[in-house]
């Protein structure tokens, strides 16, 4: 057992951990900050991707959560659902989407909520089939903030 008045265990524990002067250590902490800071904006430049956006409601859309060999797959059934959208109603978190299963056909959908659970995974999703090969509607909801994500994600403003 060690005594406790050793010189070893008397010094501070920075000095033990072999750790900066706390003066210095400010100044390391922002520099590693910022180094950390730059190769990650690096690796995005050169994998061609963006950092995820974020909206001023705070939820964040990551576009990286989608492998990049599918988001090519994923841009295709983005414009398809927006063709197919031909109703909304206002629900208290979200929207409800009437859709046109010749432009997106169920299939399809569930794809692209697969893709879009990637990369907004804030996001609650619904198909709803209404009997006898009725309407097929969309339910897209989520925290505070996703109607006016979803506003501005459609352009619906």
């Amino acid at each position: 057992m060690t005594p406790i008045n050793d010189a070893q265990n008397s010094r501070p524990l920075w000095a033990r951990l072999g750790l900066p002067e706390r003066e210095n250590l400010m100044r390391d902490c922002v520099l590693i900050t910022t180094l950390l800071k730059g190769l990650t904006l690096i690796n995005h430049e050169a994998a061609g991707q963006k950092p995820g956006a974020t909206k001023a409601s705070g939820l964040t859309c990551n576009i990286n959560g989608i492998p990049l060999q599918e988001r090519a797959r994923y841009g295709h059934l983005v414009e398809a659902l927006r063709h197919a959208i031909q109703k909304r109603r206002e629900l208290s978190d979200g929207f409800a989407l009437l859709m046109d299963t010749k432009q997106i056909d169920t299939g399809q959908l569930a794809e692209w909520i697969e893709l879009e659970r990637q990369c907004c995974p804030f996001f609650e999703f619904e198909i709803r089939w209404t009997r006898q090969n009725g309407a097929v509607w969309l339910n897209l909801s989520g925290p505070e903030g996703a109607k006016d994500f979803i506003l501005d994600e459609f352009g619906w403003r």
